[in-house]
């Protein structure tokens, strides 16, 4: 499962996995796919990496035009706007992919230490209110 980095990807990239399917093509990464473009064609390969727009690279790519002729490529880029369809393996399953890669990238709030400085003045300040109101 190919997880996002925060340090390699932008805010706007990680908004783009968590608010469309190129969360979905980003967990294909390490795995061999077909992609099929806007002109009738298409390219066979592993997936490398996969960007919040969809930009798609490849390595181990053969591509195929229009007549069925392939040419094999050792790297192939593949941009956002010529993508038509991106076939899902059939030993994955859409939806354990998608929500693979949402739990992955969910963020998980990290419990808080407090220093005793901190435990010290909240103790001293709930005494203070305490004799404040008490007294009143």
């Amino acid at each position: 499962m190919a997880l996002v980095n925060a340090s390699n990807s932008t805010k706007r990239e990680i908004s783009q996995f968590f608010n469309s399917l190129s969360g979905l093509v980003k967990n294909l990464e390490g795995r061999y796919t077909t992609v099929d473009l806007r002109n009738e064609t298409c390219v066979t390969g592993k997936i490398v990496k996969v960007d919040g727009n969809m930009n798609i690279e490849f390595e181990d790519a053969i591509f195929y035009d229009m007549r069925g002729n392939s040419k094999p490529l050792a790297n192939f880029f593949v941009s956002e706007r010529n993508i038509r369809y991106v076939h899902i393996p059939k030993s994955s399953d859409a939806l354990t992919l998608l929500k693979g890669q949402l739990e992955s990238m969910s963020r998980k709030k990290e419990k808080k230490t407090r220093k005793f400085k901190q435990v010290r003045a909240e103790k001293r300040q709930k005494e203070t209110l305490s004799e404040h109101y008490s007294k009143s």
